[in-house]
């Protein structure tokens, strides 16, 4: 799975939007079903949160801030290049 690190990190870094959102979706489409279905319910889960921001303070930027290092770790895993 660590090849497809990589794929999703240069996906990121696509400047065109539409292209980028376009590879992005195709490398989800790509996951084994079970990374797939924990995807799913992990980001579901989240824009539950989101959605109650009023009341929980949590926007999509605060979730990112805090889910961010935890879902998406450099391949070094080095607090300093996150």
């Amino acid at each position: 799975l660590a090849d497809k690190y990589n794929d999703f990190i240069e996906a990121n870094r696509i400047e065109d939007a539409s292209e980028r959102m376009r590879t992005l979706r195709k490398l989800i489409r790509d996951l084994p079903g079970h990374y797939y279905e924990t995807l799913k319910f992990l980001v579901g889960h989240l824009k539950t949160i989101a959605d109650h921001s009023e009341k929980n303070k949590m926007e999509p930027r605060n979730l990112a801030l805090v889910f961010g290092p935890t879902l998406v770790r450099t391949s070094e895993d080095n607090m300093t290049d996150m």
